[in-house]
């Protein structure tokens, strides 16, 4: 009879064991100072993107009626995709300034082949002015939207530890 030798080799598992830590909450003044520097950039957001809006606006109705053929009509038709954003400007709609982002994108368009072409200061200052827009109504939109979610944050805080 023959022996067959077998070899038998200590094989050891490792197994990664999960550490399941919750995550420490903030505390509530965390929480408020968080909020006080969301507010601040809130502000900064505000004034760029309310004050650009209205130098865009200003800047293009003065511009209408420097052409020869200018008409109110035209005037009308080139502002109306613009000023029904001012109702929500009003009651501060986070929504209002993501959809200005995508209502700004054709003016930026319209005016990029006149700063190639004819180069004129206005043209500059239009697509200026349409990004500017557009980044400040960005970060707006996402700064509210981070106030809203620290406001909220703020008010489930439980004022007390919880004890396990």
């Amino acid at each position: 009879m023959i022996e067959l030798e077998k070899e038998t080799r200590d094989t050891t598992l490792v197994t990664a064991t999960e550490i399941q830590t919750t995550p420490e909450m903030p505390s509530l003044a965390d929480l408020q100072a968080a909020l006080a520097q969301v507010n601040k950039k809130l502000n900064i957001g505000f004034t760029l993107t309310h004050g650009s809006y209205g130098v865009f606006l200003v800047l293009m109705s003065w511009l209408n009626f420097q052409q020869a053929n200018s008409s109110f009509t035209l005037l009308l038709v080139k502002l109306f995709p613009l000023v029904i954003f001012i109702p929500g400007f009003i009651q501060k709609k986070y929504r209002t300034y993501s959809w200005l982002c995508f209502a700004i994108l054709p003016y930026f368009v319209w005016m990029t082949p006149y700063v190639m072409g004819r180069g004129n200061w206005s043209d500059w200052v239009m697509v200026l002015l349409s990004v500017i827009i557009f980044i400040g109504a960005m970060m707006t939109s996402r700064w509210m939207q981070q106030q809203s979610y620290l406001g909220w944050q703020i008010s489930n805080t439980p004022t007390q530890p919880i004890a396990n």
